[in-house]
């Protein structure tokens, strides 16, 4: 008996994972603090996981539906993620001064994008649905846009193994080129599957109008 699409997408996810760990603790440039950045690398993979679903459900359903349901999971493991990446980089890199934060773009940027991944685990279950209602809780979800944004800003500006885009390069990361390029696939896809939803609304709406026109006459 085949593995079923959504047991088959965590395999996948933590075996990802997995190799983002190895990669940064055993093979990438050198690094003072190697397990913050894979734990931050596998929280910018996680994001764009949790954003992929979407668009793969709506260009490919026969793929994509059955992970609509652990999408949810997908996300909250990101924020589980980013939480331990931040405080550990508070801990041991920043020595828990809080004025580092605001004096560093990248830093300020990832903090803001932490907070709102906060904000999106809190109400990411059925009760916040329930009490907030349909239209606020899905306001509050779509936050998950602005919050890759701002991760992927922070993961450029931090990053130290990309060619051209490093302030201080170490040489050539894989794993962070990997990366960057599953957030351009994440970009990409996500505006597909815009383009793609706002074309079969308006073919619907013609349907309708050239049904109601049909009936009316």
């Amino acid at each position: 008996m085949g593995m079923d699409k959504p047991s088959f997408l965590f395999l996948l996810l933590l075996s990802a994972v997995a190799l983002v760990f190895a990669y940064q603790t055993g093979f990438a440039p050198s690094s003072p603090y190697p397990a913050i950045e894979a734990l931050g690398l596998s929280a910018f993979l996680l994001i764009c996981a949790s954003l992929l679903i979407g668009p793969i459900a709506v260009l490919l359903p026969k793929l994509g539906l059955p992970l609509i349901g652990p999408r949810r999971s997908v996300g909250l493991a990101a924020f589980v993620f980013a939480l331990l990446h931040g405080l550990l980089a508070l801990a041991l890199a920043l020595g828990w001064n809080l004025a580092y934060i605001f004096a560093s773009t990248s830093l300020f940027l990832s903090s803001i994008a932490l907070l709102i991944l906060l904000a999106i685990a809190l109400t990411s279950n059925d009760w916040a649905e329930h009490r907030l209602g349909a239209g606020l809780w899905k306001n509050i979800q779509r936050f998950n846009y602005l919050a890759f944004i701002l991760v992927l800003a922070h993961f450029i500006l931090q990053s130290r193994g990309l060619p051209y885009l490093s302030a201080s390069p170490s040489g050539l990361n894989l794993a962070e080129l990997a990366l960057l390029l599953l957030g351009i696939l994440t970009i990409l896809l996500q505006l597909a599957g815009f383009v793609t939803m706002r074309r079969r609304r308006a073919q619907s709406e013609e349907e309708k109008s050239a049904a109601g026109g049909a009936s009316g006459a």
